[in-house]
């Protein structure tokens, strides 16, 4: 815990410092990094077959030189993704296998604590107080009570994600928590119990976070109405831990450049910023099992403009979901469903979740859970809303009680079932 807590002071400082005085120690780290990455197998071998020294690495856009690497070609690599000079005493670190593709992945104690200090440090730089209570909904809860808790510091209670909404409000009467949390689709059916059954949540939230999953505007608005206080969403991975974060101006997420070196790329290459592409990632401290130009599967685009709030760190404007979570349409054509969140924004008091499933190649379900205010004509709203995307797809509609949520605990919106090699082109 000391050690935790000097490093989240540190992180704190940090976003009062100069741009560029943070870009030279991102540079430092960022060398030292990849020279250090000479010292692990995996990426040893990894650059003498593309003809790199890491040696001669000397500044951030050498990072062009280096070949991207993923979950996938972690996972094979093993035991030969883990420094030589690792310490014996280490922490594993499983990813939430959301995707169908988990990783199990090592760590340092000291760098335990600074990814530790990492996931703080939105919350705190947002309003959030170490004395505050938080009441946070998730895929894992945790039993155990750290004794730092017991002084009353940093105090959180776990429950499951998939709890039934009248237990969490009883248990927010009961532990009057300062702070909610939770994923999104989890605080929506949270909001939409508030409001379908005239309880509320009191006292209210004096903070609402959400993290883990894609926020969507419709889903922000609802939130925002049922706790009475507007949302602050966070973004991260297991093995990166909240690398951009929003501010009260909510113009964007700030990316914590003392923590990554994120970059936005398309076909391998780097773009400027106010273009979309892959979002790849180099976590700097992490020196036991390294990732160097990983790529999150996710999409998003970098602002050419400043926030209002004056943080050093620059802003990802849109975090759009992840890479493989594309539509395939009858004719082969490929596009995302973004425009199909957009269009169901306007239904969201008529409906508690949505997923849209894809379950062949031109052939999609779509599974809905309706609130007390879906009406008669709500099923020609949805197939309106999702038709002029998927065109001359076959779309079978459902009305169902539930949708359960991934073993992560988290509930994807879209779920392409094409990789899974049961489906078949239409005749």
């Amino acid at each position: 815990m000391p050690r935790r807590a000097l490093f989240l002071g540190r992180m704190l400082h940090n976003e009062s410092l100069a741009p560029a005085t943070l870009a030279a120690r991102q540079t430092r780290q960022l060398c030292a990094l990849v020279r250090h990455a000479a010292r692990v197998p995996f990426y040893r071998d990894l650059y003498a077959a593309h003809g790199i020294r890491a040696a001669s690495f000397e500044a951030p856009h050498d990072l062009q030189s280096l070949p991207i690497v993923d979950k996938q070609m972690l996972r094979a690599a093993g035991a030969a993704a883990v420094s030589l000079d690792a310490p014996a005493k280490r922490v594993t670190i499983s990813t939430s296998g959301s995707t169908g593709q988990p990783l199990q992945f090592q760590i340092d104690r000291r760098y335990d604590q600074w990814r530790k200090a990492q996931y703080l440090r939105p919350y705190l730089s947002n309003g959030q107080r170490l004395t505050d209570k938080i009441l946070r909904l998730t895929g894992r809860p945790n039993p155990r009570t750290p004794w730092f808790s017991r002084l009353g510091l940093l105090r959180e209670w776990r429950m499951d994600c998939a709890s039934d909404p009248t237990r969490i409000v009883e248990a927010w009467q009961r532990i009057s928590p300062d702070v909610l949390q939770g994923y999104p689709s989890a605080l929506r059916s949270l909001a939409h119990h508030c409001l379908d059954s005239g309880e509320s949540l009191a006292p209210a939230p004096r903070l609402v976070f959400t993290d883990s999953e894609l926020l969507l505007p419709d889903t922000r608005a609802l939130l925002a109405r049922a706790f009475g206080t507007p949302v602050i969403d966070i973004f991260g991975t297991f093995e990166t831990d909240n690398i951009a974060y929003q501010c009260a101006a909510r113009n964007g997420y700030h990316v914590a450049t003392d923590c990554v070196v994120l970059e936005i790329v398309r076909d391998g290459k780097p773009v400027p910023p106010g273009e979309e592409g892959e979002i790849v990632v180099t976590v700097l401290a992490n020196r036991t099992q390294p990732f160097i130009r990983y790529n999150l599967k996710d999409i998003g685009r970098l602002s050419t403009q400043a926030c209002t709030c004056r943080s050093p760190f620059p802003l990802l404007t849109v975090i759009e979901g992840r890479v493989n979570d594309l539509i395939v349409l009858a004719d082969g054509r490929r596009c995302t469903p973004q425009g199909i969140f957009a269009r169901m924004n306007r239904l969201a008091d008529a409906i508690r979740h949505y997923q849209l499933r894809q379950t062949g190649i031109g052939r999609f379900e779509m599974l809905v859970v309706p609130t007390i205010r879906f009406e008669n004509g709500g099923r020609g709203e949805v197939l309106n809303a999702i038709g002029s995307t998927l065109g001359d797809s076959k779309i079978e509609l459902r009305l169902v009680d539930r949708i359960p949520p991934d073993a992560s605990g988290k509930r994807r919106i879209f779920v392409s079932q094409l990789e899974s090699g049961i489906h078949t082109p239409d005749a």
